[in-house]
């Protein structure tokens, strides 16, 4: 029997011993000649007293119900719905299912732990010393790993769409314009990208080959601009080489203010104690994640993991992201039995989560240290990848949650707050063909649970007391 089920039973258990104490105490007046008179008071102990506890219980019974008839297709599933702290629907919570990008949270949880929402990337143009008469001889771009670095044409290019619109980003052009604020006039020897802060693996080997050119991901890389996309013939091209198409860039940003460049060239790491030249900040990571989360941004969060990595194992690798991750959410209390990561981002098909570990995030969630992550929960019909989804429904601006999308699953994780606040994970595996069967499974299920409490009036579950007959005379 579900936890909803034992509720119920405990509350009609409840009211029947309540109505028998109500029967023996009504006998008990009677027989004494009911001396007092007729009146309508409700006795103390009447469950008339506590229609909450009837009403909650009936329709948390009533909202498995419900919930278990809309997945009855989808035997993969499981799913978690809480009030507060205190379950009250559940379905094979301890399941592990394929999460897609819901396993993002896993991967900004985490980081927030590891690095704090407050924590900025930094990336440097060094030199082997000050500039001379205007001139240094070579000048390093050593990447940090700032997984949101852009030109500003794709920063404005993001602002430009519902569903990345507000998404952070660092200004490339601001590292150029702090070079030049140095007296930089001449690079002879060109910039060199340096991007060994991680390791050189572009994509990992598990994931489609397609998600390459949808696009879903660019190359991974310490040192990566753009997305790692460049604009030609009027499509998106994922570059050969993040770090020497950074150093590019950053190239022609200097040329355009009148800096004489020579040739671009990566993977040279950058002189020990090297003299920084330029530099330029990220947003702050709770502005990066909130926007990795927003839009579900693959290539943020493999870069965070990779951070995650360096900073518990001293590895800028997938490998030790994850399993940075999984060793850091265990030290939280998210329950991890059953968890298996391969990536950060949720596009790998053997990532495998279940919906109480979902469920312990979002609890987390409440908390201010990891607010982060409820400012990223993309809205319904507002922003993110909820933008252009219910709208001028009951859920619009009321349902906040993370969604998760790959061929064979649907995901949905958050919040909603439709009369009574409840926090939800559900994950379905199985035959969901195409995005636009994910999109319904997820709406169906939010649209159940804006039904909660679906149940009577407690004066249906608990008539009141009827008026005593006329005293015979």
């Amino acid at each position: 029997m579900s936890r909803s089920g034992w509720r119920l039973v405990t509350a009609l258990l409840l009211v029947g011993a309540v109505g028998c104490a109500v029967v023996a105490v009504l006998a008990t007046g009677a027989a004494s000649g009911g001396a007092r008179g007729a009146t309508l008071a409700t006795p103390l102990w009447s469950p008339r007293r506590v229609p909450t506890l009837l009403v909650d219980a009936v329709g948390a019974q009533r909202l498995q119900v419900a919930l278990d008839e809309e997945l009855s297709g989808e035997p993969q599933s499981c799913y978690v719905v809480a009030e507060g702290a205190e379950p009250i629907a559940t379905h094979n919570p301890t399941t592990p299912l394929v999460p897609a990008s819901t396993n993002k949270l896993l991967t900004a949880t985490a980081a927030i732990a590891i690095l704090g929402p407050d924590f900025h990337f930094e990336t440097k143009a060094v030199a082997q010393g000050p500039p001379v008469n205007g001139t240094v001889d070579h000048l390093w771009l050593v990447g940090a790993g700032d997984p949101v670095l852009s030109t500003d044409a794709f920063a404005a290019a993001l602002q430009a769409s519902p569903a990345t619109r507000g998404f952070a980003t660092t200004s490339m052009d601001q590292l150029a314009n702090s070079i030049v604020a140095a007296g930089v006039k001449s690079i002879p020897g060109g910039i060199i990208g340096d991007d060994s802060r991680y390791d050189q693996q572009r994509y990992v080997p598990t994931w489609p080959a397609d998600d390459r050119t949808d696009p879903q991901i660019g190359p991974l890389g310490a040192l990566t601009v753009d997305d790692g996309y460049v604009l030609a013939n009027g499509a998106v091209h994922p570059v050969a080489d993040p770090a020497l198409f950074a150093a590019q860039t950053l190239s022609l940003l200097l040329a355009g203010k009148g800096v004489q460049v020579g040739p671009a060239s990566a993977h040279q790491a950058a002189p020990p104690g090297a003299t920084t030249i330029g530099s330029v900040q990220s947003p702050t990571l709770h502005d990066i994640l909130a926007s990795v989360l927003r839009s579900s941004d693959n290539l943020g969060a493999e870069l965070v993991t990779k951070e995650i990595g360096v900073r518990t194992s001293g590895q800028g690798t997938t490998t030790a992201g994850v399993q940075g991750t999984l060793a850091t959410l265990a030290k939280l209390g998210v329950p991890t039995a059953g968890v298996s990561l391969v990536d950060g981002s949720g596009l790998d098909h053997s990532d495998r989560v279940t919906c109480a570990t979902l469920a312990s995030i979002l609890n987390l969630a409440a908390t201010p240290r990891f607010q982060t992550i409820l400012d990223g929960l993309p809205i319904a019909g507002e922003d993110g990848t909820l933008a252009t989804r219910l709208q001028n429904t009951p859920l619009a601006g009321k349902l906040r949650a993370k969604t998760g999308t790959l061929q064979g699953v649907s995901g949905l994780a958050g919040l909603l707050d439709a009369g009574r606040p409840l926090r939800f994970a559900l994950l379905a595996n199985g035959n969901i063909p195409d995005d636009t069967s994910a999109d319904a499974i997820r709406e169906l299920f939010a649209a159940v649970l804006a039904t909660f409490p679906n149940a009577p009036p407690p004066d249906a579950l608990v008539p009141a007391p009827a008026p005593p007959a006329p005293a015979r005379g």
